[in-house]
């Protein structure tokens, strides 16, 4: 470890990333990413779908091309180099420095791509300006889940209110307000037209007990999508609670689906919900995925 780092890796919330921050910088308060109050100094880090590789890995490929790019947010580029991160990928560093507010900041600004792509970049007042070793130690630590292929080694899962396990072909899309997820199976994290097979898991806290779990699974599959037609419905126990389980089919953007769907409710009156969809021809292909992934979950504590 690197003697101007802390002890060990953090994940940032509500992203795929882990980093070693240099010594005094810890979780911000105001934004996604490390601060230091004494230093003045600050790493923002932004995560973007997959679909942003290409455009984004455009503005890191070269000095003169980073140097015009970042020119239009008023960031002067000074160099670029190539470093090797936590996880063994090849990154492009770009240091350079920005004149804000009559105060002249270092900017240090690192890209990383693999399931999702993620920017990291630092700023501070040049007089504070942080060991030149040891900047580079934090940009290198830098590592993104996922990227190693363990689906359920994502940062994210920690926050949820649940324990969950993810059956590959399936992978974590995205975390909402720190008790949704969306798994999916395709390229896109952000798919509107929901091209792709798709498992929503759904933590809600309610204002009293639900008296009539079926009824609530009624209501809920109303939204799902069109001519919505549920062929089978049972007791089961999820979430090692009794839930209701409903199979049947929709049609979503003209697309003939089958879906999954279970729920249960805590005695306070918390309820979890599981959806799996996928198009008539696929859905056989993945059902298993997902009822391993659902008998996976548990509520925490």
């Amino acid at each position: 470890m690197h003697a101007g780092l802390a002890v060990a890796q953090v994940a940032v919330p509500g992203t795929s990333v882990m980093m070693t921050p240099p010594e005094g910088f810890t979780i911000a308060g105001g934004f996604v990413g490390f601060e230091s109050v004494e230093k003045q100094g600050s790493f923002l880090v932004a995560e973007f779908p997959a679909e942003a590789a290409s455009q984004l890995s455009g503005l890191f490929s070269d000095q003169s091309g980073a140097a015009a790019a970042f020119a239009q947010k008023g960031i002067t580029i000074e160099s670029r180099e190539e470093i090797d991160n936590a996880d063994g990928d090849t990154i492009p560093l770009l240091r350079g420095s920005q004149e804000a507010n009559g105060v002249t900041l270092e900017k240090w600004m690192a890209l990383y791509v693999a399931e999702k792509v993620v920017m990291v970049t630092f700023s501070v007042p040049k007089d504070k300006a942080l060991d030149e070793d040891a900047m580079k130690a934090a940009f290198a630590s830098v590592k993104l889940a996922g990227a190693s292929g363990e689906p359920g080694s994502d940062p994210r899962l920690a926050e949820l209110p649940y324990e969950l396990d993810i059956a590959e072909p399936f992978r974590l899309a995205s975390v909402t307000n720190h008790t949704g997820v969306l798994l999916t199976v395709g390229p896109k994290d952000i798919d509107p037209e929901a091209s792709q097979p798709q498992i929503v898991v759904t933590y809600t806290e309610t204002a009293a007990p639900i008296g009539d779990l079926k009824g609530y699974a009624k209501i809920v599959l109303n939204a799902v999508g069109d001519d919505v037609t549920v062929e089978a419905q049972e007791d089961t126990m999820f979430a090692e609670l009794d839930g209701v389980a409903s199979h049947g089919a929709f049609t979503e953007n003209g697309v003939q689906k089958k879906f999954v769907q279970i729920v249960a409710a805590t005695e306070s009156g918390a309820v979890i919900g599981f959806l799996g969809t996928a198009a008539q021809d696929k859905y056989g292909d993945l059902k298993d995925a997902m009822e391993e992934i659902a008998a996976s979950i548990a509520i925490k504590g």
